[in-house]
């Protein structure tokens, strides 16, 4: 059967289920409701009047003329609309092919959700504008670990000075850049981003130290707004440690040991950009294994009544002392010295001035591969989640690449058990490494046939589009020996700025599904947490069922925000079982919230589009 006019029925079932604004199908005299989209359950709380009268919904809905106005509709045969205070509220009447008014459609758009006009002062503007052009990420390197912070100014003075730059270069350098801006507010986010930009295109393109100084000051004396900005530019050999740095009016790099001594490095004199004779002066040092070097703007070592000198020696005492008292290993160093050197900034004064730490501790051994080989069953998908976590936790990753990763090589050692071998029997194997351009590749490969797909494959596929999706390339190829799924994704470490999330720490735990049941006036509800994939997606699908079998009419609310891991066997629980409770004649409700795992897939997948899914409850 072809397609209607207006798209395919299902589609367009969809389109009218989401729409923005309360929508009512009625019938006859009496307003019998026919079809109810989720806004306009929602308004009723809920309330299920499919086949009852509307009006029945009393003061629930929205505006206070809408019973006279499907009277008056309905008698008169015209579109009626009218404007009030918390709600606009159209009524058009459905006409037959004699004319005669069989039914009405009511439509109400809520206008208390819309939000009032404001201004934002300049504060908030240039606030946005310096994170928006800030790093959101740090490179993930196998012999380096590293942090950056940033913490704007105080509510009363303007944002928009500080910015820095990491930039791995060719032939295993790296490039690290903290640099300070004249001047606050959206002018000098802009420039900011400017400096920025030629830092990043000398870097990787490889040019030498004093090139890049070159390549600032030029610029600097072309462009009013940037000249006196201060900078600190140090290039790393990643391989010998071998420092090569300059500073142009700005404070000079700290050095911690591995066992918190510290060292402030010479500071070869030199004017900010676009000041002097173009002369630049450069230092080097050599960083041993396990130190970490700590570059800052003036905003990080500023003190009321005190001098820079004074605040330097306040950030390396600091540093030390995190140093001398760190208990999680030498890879969690960097971080931990940016979050010291934050509170201390904290606890002196409210900021003034935009503060930016950027630490890089060195030469630690290289990141081992992971390399993993498990029985196809899926009651091993927990022990493979579980390596892989482990071996994960090391990276500190931002939360968006964890979970990332770990969706993908899930849904590939899934695919792998549930294609590959007729019978029992035969393995799968899961390799990850870190290349030395912070680029992990993960490698999930078995030695089965896998089946012919089904003609009508129905939900199979969303599997393979969530990797696609979420990995940078992602790549199948079957032989007659096996399978391969060859994946990699760029990954990278958060910025503290209060805008990018950090992976928080995982506890094993709570990895282990659960699912508790309360029954309430309005819904039963079942709230998930734990991995949700192919070992324990059949539990999901009994809880479900035994929920359908009770609670007469009620809907069921299924609250995923605690869930920590969502693959497409839970997704296929998901969607079949909320198909079979709407045949039912009930609704099935999703609660995730965009930014946790469990909504992160469902938007990906596009399943949001075939359920009810909730931001809230």
């Amino acid at each position: 059967m072809g397609r209607g006019i207006g798209g395919d029925p299902a589609d367009v079932a969809r389109a009218f289920e989401h729409l923005p604004a309360v929508v009512w199908m009625l019938d006859g005299p009496e307003h019998i409701v026919v079809a109810a989209n989720r806004a306009a359950r929602a308004s009723v709380g809920d309330l299920d009047l499919i086949g009852m009268p509307v009006r029945l919904a009393g003061n629930a809905l929205p505006g206070t003329r809408l019973l006279d106005m499907l009277d008056e509709v309905y008698r008169e045969g015209r579109t009626l609309s009218v404007e009030e205070p918390s709600a606009l509220v159209t009524v058009m009447p459905v006409i037959d092919s004699y004319g005669v008014v069989t039914g009405l459609i009511a439509q109400a758009v809520d206008l208390s959700a819309q939000p009032p006009p404001f201004r934002r002062n300049e504060h908030e503007v240039a606030l946005d504008l310096q994170l928006a052009v800030l790093p959101h990420g740090l490179p993930v390197l196998p012999e380096i670990s590293m942090a950056a912070a940033y913490l704007p100014a105080g509510a009363n003075d303007a944002a928009g000075g500080d910015w820095f730059e990491v930039v791995p270069m060719p032939g295993r350098r790296l490039g690290l850049v903290v640099g300070d801006v004249v001047g606050h507010g959206p002018r000098a986010s802009a420039i900011m981003g400017q400096l920025r930009a030629i830092v990043a295109e000398r870097m990787l393109m490889g040019g030498q130290l004093n090139e890049l100084m070159t390549a600032l000051d030029t610029f600097a004396r072309s462009a009013p707004e940037a000249r006196g900005t201060t900078i600190c530019v140090a290039i790393l050999d990643r391989q010998t440690g071998t420092l090569e740095y300059c500073t142009r009016g700005h404070p000079p790099p700290l050095v911690v040991s591995g066992n918190g001594d510290t060292r402030v490095l010479p500071q070869p004199s030199g004017p900010p950009l676009a000041f002097g004779q173009g002369d630049f002066m450069f230092a080097e040092d050599v960083l041993l294994p396990g130190e970490t070097i700590v570059l800052y703007s003036d905003g990080a070592v500023e003190r009321p009544g005190r001098t820079i000198v004074e605040g330097i020696g306040e950030l390396a005492a600091c540093s030390g002392q995190v140093v001398r008292f760190n208990g999680v290993g030498p890879r969690a160093l960097a971080d931990r010295i940016c979050q010291g050197g934050l509170q201390l900034i904290e606890n002196s004064h409210a900021p003034h001035d935009d503060a930016s730490l950027l630490a890089v501790t060195v030469l630690l051994p290289f990141v081992e591969p992971l390399m993993l080989s498990v029985p196809a069953d899926p009651r091993k998908l927990t022990d493979v989640r579980r390596e892989l976590g482990r071996w994960l936790s090391d990276l500190r990753l931002m939360e968006d690449d964890l979970v990332a990763v770990e969706l993908s090589v899930i849904e590939a050692v899934t695919n792998s058990i549930e294609h590959a071998y007729n019978s029992q029997g035969g393995t799968v194997s899961v390799e990850a490494s870190l290349d030395e351009f912070g680029c992990l590749q993960a490698v999930v490969s078995d030695t089965g046939a896998w089946k012919t797909p089904d003609d009508e494959p129905g939900f199979r596929g969303r599997g393979m589009l969530m990797m696609r999706e979420s990995m940078d390339t992602m790549r199948l190829s079957s032989t007659s020996k096996g399978t391969v799924v060859e994946m990699s994704k760029v990954v990278r470490r958060p910025v503290r700025t209060g805008a990018t999330r950090v992976a928080p720490a995982r506890d094993e735990s709570l990895e282990d599904l659960r699912i508790d049941s309360m029954s309430a006036p309005d819904s039963l509800w079942l709230t998930v947490s734990g991995a949700l994939d192919g070992s324990s997606a059949a539990r999901l699908r009994s809880a479900l069922l035994e929920a359908a079998r009770g609670g007469g009419r009620l809907p069921i609310t299924l609250v995923l925000d605690d869930v920590t891991a969502l693959g497409s066997a839970g997704l296929r629980v998901l969607t079949e079982q909320g198909r079979r409770i709407g045949d039912a004649g009930r609704s099935l409700r999703v609660v995730a919230a965009p930014s946790s795992p469990a909504g992160n897939v469902l938007s990906i997948s596009g399943v949001d589009m075939l359920l009810d899914v909730r931001s809230h409850a």
